[in-house]
């Protein structure tokens, strides 16, 4: 790789970091990991391009499909008026441990497997069986079930990237039988992205889509038999088949960015536009109707904005004060949990529909709370990791 694509390369990630997912507990010992194999091997990255990507943990891409204009919908007006953040309480209320309120979420898996590689968790696929992946550098060399049990691994993917890969997805896709991924290349000084699955049983990887000369990197899931993604630093939401095929814009998707199938929101995480909330206005796209958040700053998931210490449904009902504070732009993950921060060094985990919380006890790493990585909390905790089913929490 040449000084004039390192330096473009690394000008377009740091464009698209706005909207690249939190970095995990162990980005530090990944950075340094990664540095040391590229000396060895004579990989001649620049500092700078080593720092952007696995920071972001993500990669540029554009999608090279045009999103055709669509009529504008009537957005429904709610009765309730908008609210502002409220002050915070003179102490934050005594909470328990999040063990003893949910104890049956809760999980610790060590931090390496046995043959040495770093454990990543991205989501349960069951009650049991948590699917993980393990690196070589920035990219995925496998796909595992771990059992939280018996503390087996079993190996489901052997991955195979293309030769020049710069980074693979963040997260992995599950549905409908499949597991789904993306890795980004450079070809002839444009980006390529192509798009991977394998059945979720175990098995081997299939090609069932190359995107060329697409920007930053897309957020990608599996809905309704389909491939659905939106783009990073565009808006739009594409889909296509999952054999493959060709890529087609949602209709009335445009300007918006895929929060869940099949709604769509606006502004974007990362774009901040005067007063305007992160997803604060909400499109059905099998409909075209359209909610606006009761809010003025803050984040919004499907049902639940938040704005400082405050929590409201998008109805205007259900107002809450938190016992600690969102952090600016954290979208509800799973549309009900949100990771507040408190005077200290303590992080709650608090369940907006259940209006309750639990003390994390992490040792090392801050927690990590991503809406795109489906019901899955993970903080480092003596040494091994501890995973937070969300999915397990009724």
């Amino acid at each position: 790789m040449n000084a004039d694509l390192e330096k473009s390369l690394a000008e377009e990630l740091a464009r698209a970091a706005g909207h690249a997912p939190r970095p995990a507990h162990d980005l530090r010992a990944r950075i340094e990991a990664g540095h040391r194999r590229r000396r060895r091997t004579g990989t001649a990255l620049s500092a700078a391009a080593v720092a952007v990507l696995s920071a972001a943990v993500t990669v540029v891409i554009t999608v090279a499909v045009t999103v055709a204009a669509s009529p504008p919908v009537p957005v429904a007006t709610r009765p309730s008026p908008t609210f502002e953040p409220s002050a915070p309480a003179t102490a934050d209320p005594a909470l328990p441990p999040v063990e003893k309120v949910w104890p049956g979420a809760l999980h610790t898996v060590p931090r390496n497997l046995p043959n040495g590689q770093e454990l990543h968790p991205e989501r349960f696929l069951d009650d049991r069986s948590l699917l993980v992946r393990t690196l070589d550098v920035d990219r995925i060399d496998a796909l595992w079930a771990y059992d939280v049990r018996k503390r087996t691994a079993r190996r489901l993917v052997d991955v195979r990237s293309p030769r020049g890969t710069v980074v693979t997805a963040p997260f992995v896709a599950v549905g409908d039988g499949l597991l789904a991924w993306w890795t980004l290349r450079r070809e002839r000084n444009a980006r390529v992205v192509e798009i991977w699955t394998a059945p979720v049983t175990g098995g081997s990887q299939r090609k069932v889509a190359t995107l060329k000369d697409a920007p930053q990197g897309i957020d990608l899931t599996i809905a309704g038999g389909r491939l659905v993604w939106s783009p990073w630093g565009r808006e739009g939401v594409y889909r296509m088949p999952l054999t493959g095929g060709a890529a087609k814009p949602v209709a009335g998707s445009a300007g918006h960015t895929l929060l869940a199938w099949p709604w769509a929101a606006r502004p974007r995480p990362g774009v901040r536009k005067g007063g305007n909330v992160t997803f604060g206005d909400l499109v059905d796209l099998r409909t075209g109707a359209r909610e606006q958040a009761p809010v003025t700053i803050g984040a919004c998931s499907l049902t639940w904005c938040v704005s400082g210490r405050t929590a409201m449904r998008r109805d205007g009902g259900g107002r809450r004060e938190l016992p600690g504070d969102a952090t600016a732009g954290d979208v509800p993950a799973l549309d009900r949990f949100a990771l507040l921060s408190r005077r200290g060094a303590d992080s709650v985990l608090y369940d907006l529909a259940g209006a309750k919380g639990g003390m994390l006890r992490s040792t090392g790493y801050t927690p990590v709370l991503d809406y795109r990585m489906p019901g899955l909390l993970t903080y480092m905790r003596g040494g091994e990791q501890v995973v937070v089913n969300l999915k397990a929490i009724r």
